[in-house]
C-alpha cells in the first residue's frame, strides 16, 4: 500500500489538532512506520471539520516524512481490506512437556535479550537519522542564503550598469 493512495484531498489537513473519538474506527499502526496512527480534524478552509487519520511522522509540506494520511472513509476502506495490511510474523514459543515447559522460559530470556539488542541498535539508528535530517536542513538553509546573496549581487550588477 503506498502513501500516494491516501494523499488525494486529505493532504491539506495537516495543520490541525489531534483528537480521539470512541465512535470512530479504532486506530491501528502505520503500515510504513509501525506506530499508532492519529486522528485529526481539519482546520483548512476546503476540508474544515472533516476527520482524517494520519501517521504522526507525516509532517505537512515535508516530502521526507511518512506519506500516510487518509480521510475517515479511506481509513474505513483500508481497515476492511486485509490485503493492504502489513504482514506481521509472530514467533511461536514451543512448549516442551518433557521439562515442564522450562525450555520455553530459556527461549523467552534469549528472545528478551535479543529484543534489547535490537532496541539499542534501533535507538542508535533513530538518533543517526535525526542528526542527518538536521544536517540536511542546515544545508538547505545555506543554499537559500547563497541564492539570496547571488540574487543580491546580480541586482547590484544590473543597478551599476543602469547608473553608468
Amino acid at each position: 500500500m503506498s502513501g500516494s493512495q491516501f494523499k488525494g484531498g486529505a493532504a491539506a489537513c495537516s495543520s490541525s489538532a489531534a483528537i480521539q473519538s470512541p465512535a470512530l474506527f479504532p486506530l491501528v499502526d502505520c503500515p510504513k512506520c509501525r506506530i499508532q496512527l492519529v486522528r485529526i480534524t481539519s482546520k483548512q478552509r476546503e476540508t474544515y471539520g472533516k476527520t482524517f487519520v494520519k501517521c504522526p511522522n507525516n509532517i505537512k509540506d515535508d516530502s521526507t516524512t511518512c506519506p500516510i494520511i487518509m480521510s475517515e472513509a479511506q481509513y474505513e476502506a483500508y481497515l476492511r481490506n486485509p490485503e493492504q495490511h502489513p504482514i506481521r510474523s509472530k514467533k511461536v514459543i514451543p512448549f516442551n512437556s518433557v521439562d515442564g515447559g522450562h525450555g520455553s522460559m530459556d527461549l523467552n530470556l534469549d528472545l528478551k535479550q535479543d529484543l534489547e539488542v535490537v532496541k539499542a541498535k534501533l535507538d542508535s539508528v533513530v538518533i543517526d537519522l535525526w542528526e542527518l535530517k538536521v544536517q540536511v536542513q542546515v544545508v538547505k538553509k545555506d543554499y537559500v542564503i547563497i541564492a539570496a546573496v547571488c540574487v543580491g549581487v546580480a541586482i547590484g550588477c544590473l543597478m551599476s550598469k543602469i547608473w553608468k
